[in-house]
């Protein structure tokens, strides 16, 4: 199992090194933590989220960012929106990270998917006992997405969250403090 999770490890390490700007992302994540994000479309980018106190987010797209109902930037915070060209740098594959990482109450499950279609999303353990279904036979457009894990009472240790496509199947380890 822990040659499993070192080769699942690599996989990751290799994918993550080819970023690419999905086309369309719709940002559903709060940022409330401390720091500086920045968040690129080559088209559109729909936000429906939260930035907090202490963040500066900066939101990039080639044609339109949408502020849907639900956005908020609190005060103390710091919001930008531009319109500009965003580079699509041609090779956009299946792709999946979590961040923090290591993490202590919660962790962004981030993911790229090269074409619409059902996934799942689901975290195991190291044993490969599914912990969580995050997502179940859900149709998702093709993009960035992200998901908020929360777990509820999980023990320190690693865990892989798994992103299952029609086609493909991608998985990532990540460290619970």
């Amino acid at each position: 199992m822990r040659f499993l999770l070192l080769l699942l490890g690599c996989s990751m390490t290799l994918l993550s090194l080819a970023q690419t700007s999905p086309k369309s992302i719709r940002i559903q994540v709060s940022y409330e933590r401390s720091g500086k994000y920045l968040e690129q479309a080559v088209e559109t980018i729909e936000a429906v989220n939260i930035v907090g106190i202490g963040t500066t987010v900066d939101y990039q797209a080639g044609r339109s960012v949408s502020l849907l109902p639900g956005f908020v930037a609190k005060n103390g915070s710091i919001f930008t929106a531009n319109i500009k060209s965003v580079s699509d740098k041609n090779d956009f594959s299946l792709q999946l990270k979590a961040y923090p990482n290591p993490f202590d109450r919660s962790t962004i499950v981030d993911f790229n998917l090269p074409e619409d279609g059902k996934i799942s999303l689901f975290v195991v353990d190291e044993k490969g006992q599914v912990i969580e279904r995050l997502l179940e036979n859900s149709f998702q457009t093709a993009g960035r997405h992200q998901v908020e894990w929360i777990p509820k009472t999980l023990s320190s240790g690693v865990y892989i969250p798994i992103l299952k496509t029609e086609r493909q199947q991608i998985s990532n380890r990540i460290l619970k403090k």
